[in-house]
């Protein structure tokens, strides 16, 4: 049966996440939407999983147009099918699939479709409340406060090119555990910069394995969020280390945070190094997965000049060498490394180190990712960061 995914604001690492974790590669793809053939399994389970996608459900069937009339009586057939006896709760959401002046279209007939399939409904002696937005599409926390999945149904209208794709949603992504454990951490610091958790989980889903009862080892470490995210997927042992001593109580702060909020939480071991002498510390062949978003370089003020950024990318290339070449040690034979390396925004111009030419000097295979070049950058942002896979 088809299937649907609404993605993130970056669909290509998205859609890289499902696949590493999955196997299933998406069929059709436009902005933030994704429809697959060969995805399954538990959704609930899967979406508490990743970290990149917002709503995962199933295709139930299309309309050759925005057509009202043809919408409200296929919506109103699907809730009249509904065996439980309670009150019926349904929403409508539309996202574009490659047709953008449909979104506004089918936006602005929303209402009266929604109202009229309620109305339909109460003749046919169901009681049902419409959950609308004011936004084309129903957040996460609405669907998830609304409870529209257990009483009814969110219906997801993806405006494609030459018909509209209704889909139904099966789950949606906790977006309060999510924010809890972003801004309700003890330790936080924004003026150096945070990895986003969301985008933490997904470093670890793209080795394309389970993190359960697993080692991860994260060197450079900063406020912890890698080690956090990996005690979330139940890793066994979380190792962490950092030059800055206050990245270190951080992190320490953090994963005992974690803890009292009642997540399990592996054996946890955080020491202030250097990553080139993190190997003195640990046994060698002891960890199964590196990942870490290593130093992206000193802030960028928007005043910095080629020769400076290139005076950044050589830092950053000694630092890889240096560190990467002892760390290859503590590493278990076919082992996997996600790094996170910083990309620099000048003019139109990009400035980065060789990664795979470095890490495949040391030893390490690169094993290329779905989808790549795969790039977390925001608009504006003057450093980005590409993701890389490698064994050992």
């Amino acid at each position: 049966m088809q299937t649907f995914a609404i993605l993130g604001s970056h669909p290509d690492l998205s859609m890289a996440e499902i696949t590493a974790q999955t196997g299933a590669v998406a069929t059709t793809s436009a902005g933030e939407v994704a429809l697959f053939e060969d995805l399954q399994g538990n959704f609930i389970d899967l979406l508490s999983k990743l970290g990149g996608t917002q709503k995962i459900g199933y295709v139930i069937g299309e309309v050759a147009k925005v057509d009202g009339a043809e919408l409200i009586a296929f919506l109103t057939s699907q809730l009249e099918q509904e065996t439980r006896e309670t009150k019926l709760h349904f929403g409508i959401s539309i996202y574009d699939f490659g047709q953008t002046s449909a979104v506004q279209k089918l936006y602005a007939q929303s209402r009266i479709i929604g109202m009229t399939v309620k109305s339909n409904l109460k003749t046919a002696g169901r009681s049902a409340r419409f959950v609308m937005s004011k936004e084309p599409a129903l957040n996460a926390v609405s669907v998830a406060q609304n409870d529209l999945i257990a009483k009814g149904a969110e219906f997801v209208l993806l405006a494609a090119k030459d018909k509209v794709v209704i889909g139904m949603t099966s789950a949606v992504q906790d977006a309060n555990d999510w924010s809890e454990r972003d801004f309700g951490r003890p330790r936080r610091n924004a003026k150096q910069g945070m990895l986003p958790p969301k985008l933490a989980r997904m470093m670890i889903n793209l080795t394309g394995t389970s993190a359960k009862n697993k080692s991860i080892l994260d060197p450079f470490c900063g406020s912890g969020t890698v080690l956090m995210e990996g005690a979330m997927l139940g890793a066994n042992k979380l190792i962490g280390s950092d030059i800055a001593s206050g990245a270190v109580h951080d992190t320490q702060h953090n994963m005992a945070w974690l803890k009292e909020r009642g997540i399990k939480v592996g054996e946890v071991d955080v020491f202030m190094a250097k990553a080139s002498e993190v190997s003195n510390r640990l046994p060698e062949n002891t960890v199964d997965m590196i990942i870490t978003e290593t130093y992206l370089g000193l802030p960028r003020r928007g005043v910095e000049t080629t020769v400076d950024l290139y005076k950044a990318v050589d830092y950053i290339e000694t630092l890889y060498t240096e560190s990467f070449s002892t760390l290859r040690g503590v590493l278990k034979e076919n082992g996997i490394v996600i790094i996170a390396a910083p990309v620099h925004y000048l003019d139109g111009q990009t400035f980065e180190a060789p990664v795979v030419r470095i890490l495949e000097g040391l030893g390490y295979t690169h094993s290329p990712l779905p989808h790549e070049p795969l790039i977390y950058h925001r608009e504006g942002q003057l450093v980005g960061r590409r993701f890389f896979r490698f064994t050992k």
